[in-house]
């Protein structure tokens, strides 16, 4: 499943089609739903926590 390509140049926002200024702003949007997004930050959040928690308590353990 292809997604489109846009382009943001100058504040204006169109579907990209061919080369692109350097200074264009390109984007496409993402192929998974918003509830799966919010649901895999939660769980990189978790497990980020749960290293900082056990790293830290190693660290004041020496």
């Amino acid at each position: 499943m292809d997604s489109k390509v846009y382009v943001s140049i100058d504040g204006v926002i169109r579907e990209a089609i061919g080369p692109q200024p350097k200074s264009a702003l390109l984007f496409a949007a993402s192929q998974k739903s918003a509830k799966t997004v919010i649901k895999e930050q939660r769980e990189k959040r978790l497990r980020n926590s749960e290293f900082l928690k056990q790293r830290f308590s190693e660290a004041v353990k020496r």
